[in-house]
């Protein structure tokens, strides 16, 4: 443990070395990159009828390529991309996580059927599972510990912005180029408007990709020596047996409330279109405009309270927090879903995405502040996977299956959305409430080894 404070003495004096106005410049493209990437993620929920048709996919393909596809190698991935953030210099691990995302969500643009629509969609989450195992860690060397959930609140903001904008310019883009019809572009030939906005929304990332260096050189490698020792392992994996109960709790819990959030806004529009027959550009402009606001609310929110109640000497602030809002959501999602009028599913969505948008920023500041800094990439991609595997994979995956398979009508696809999601909030209660004693062991025992 002394080789854990020591290091998290050179991460405070790296801190300091940098100037504040770098620092929170870093912070903030970090989180415009996060919005890129959750606008490459979510985009394709807003063109689901023209691609449906182009592609003739069925509701549970279409699940598939939204969700489980971007999950594959997203899982694949995010546990190697923590090994490396751990060792390497996390500007070029981001680089290189960015550049793969963004060139594969371009090529989505290009795709001709189901297997290469789903090959894309699973580079896109290739490049994506750099984000919090080279993200978080990253942030986390940047600033001191008490300013961490300022800085993680600005990092997830991005990628509520990212939610709102992907509503926005999926529905407007769609709008606007459905007047010219097939686009003749240069290399590509005649391109349906759905292919062109996969081209419009991808590319830039890789401006992005460039700019992350203008970061400092950033990484926490063990000397040589010890990095060829199993003892290194060993030391992981002791920690995290001995804080299991937590580490399972904790990214269970919140990877089932991020499946009932992205199932609720990658279906959303597909149920306003089926439902009350509302087009692409108005689902945008409401919907995105109700993610815009409850988004920035919710994460800005949670984390004062979260942030309030840790320090007044809640340790368990984070889970305890999320159970509840867990609790809050269910009828929400029952007002939305279930109660057959578009003003209270404007409502529902409105609240339960407040009320469920906690998730995204409590997960990673949680981990971030009971983790040991040698400990974080590794820990970071542990959590990934979990919640990836519930959240991008199982939550929107599991309405195309229920409608096709359970309930066997696309047209009740509200019925499908609220019974999953209900479900996952209930599930992300239960493992939270089992993880609370487990959230105060680890807390106490982090501040113990930064006070020795």
């Amino acid at each position: 443990m002394s080789e854990s404070i020591s290091e998290s003495a050179q991460e405070r004096e790296k801190s300091r070395q940098i100037s504040p106005f770098r620092t929170w410049t870093i912070i903030f493209l970090l989180a415009l990159i996060f919005a890129l990437a959750i606008v490459d993620r979510v985009i394709l929920s807003m063109m689901i009828a023209p691609i449906k048709r182009d592609l003739a996919l069925s509701d549970s393909a279409f699940g598939l390529a939204q969700g489980a596809a971007v999950a594959l190698f997203y899982l694949v991935f995010a546990v190697p991309f923590g090994w490396a953030s751990d060792r390497f210099d996390r500007r070029w691990i981001l680089f290189l996580g960015i550049s793969i995302w963004s060139l594969a969500s371009a090529a989505c643009g290009l795709v001709r059927n189901f297997g290469e629509l789903f090959a894309a969609r699973s580079l896109v989450g290739a490049g994506e599972a750099v984000l919090g195992p080279a993200g978080y860690p990253m942030i986390a060397g940047l600033v001191q510990r008490n300013r961490l959930p300022i800085a993680m609140m600005i990092f997830y903001l991005g990628g509520n912005l990212g939610n709102a904008l992907g509503q926005f310019l999926g529905g407007s883009l769609l709008s606007w180029l459905d007047k010219f019809g097939n686009i003749d572009v240069w290399l590509f030939g005649d391109l349906q408007p759905w292919r062109v906005v996969f081209l419009l929304t991808g590319l830039p990332g890789l401006i992005l990709a460039l700019l992350i260096f203008l970061a400092p050189r950033q990484e926490a490698p063990p000397p040589r020596s010890a990095e060829r020792n199993p003892a290194s392992i060993a030391q992981f994996a002791a920690f995290f047996r001995r804080h299991r109960r937590f580490y399972l709790s904790h990214n269970i819990g919140m990877g089932l409330q991020q499946a009932a959030l992205m199932a609720t806004i990658l279906w959303n529009a597909a149920f306003m279109t089926r439902t009350y027959g509302w087009t692409p550009g108005h689902i945008g402009m409401v919907f995105g405009s109700i993610l815009l606001a409850t988004s920035a609310a919710a994460v800005i929110g949670h984390t004062w309270i979260m942030s309030k109640l840790f320090a007044r000497g809640m340790k368990d602030a984070h889970l305890r927090w999320q159970l509840i809002m867990s609790c809050m959501t269910i009828p929400m999602l029952a007002l939305a879903y279930l109660w057959h009028d578009p003003v209270a599913t404007c409502i529902g969505f409105a609240l339960a995405s407040l009320f469920n948008g906690g998730s995204v920023v409590a997960g990673p500041t949680s981990l971030q502040l009971g983790t040991p800094s040698e400990f974080r990439g590794r820990v970071s991609g542990i959590y990934v996977v979990i919640a990836t595997m519930l959240g991008t994979a199982i939550g929107p995956s599991s309405i195309g299956f229920v409608t096709d398979y359970v309930i066997g009508d696309e047209q009740k696809v509200g019925i499908a959305i609220a019974g999953a999601s209900m479900l996952f909030c209930a599930g992300a209660a239960i493992a939270f409430w089992t993880g609370l004693a487990a959230t105060r062991r680890l807390m106490a025992e982090s501040e113990e080894s930064i006070t020795a």
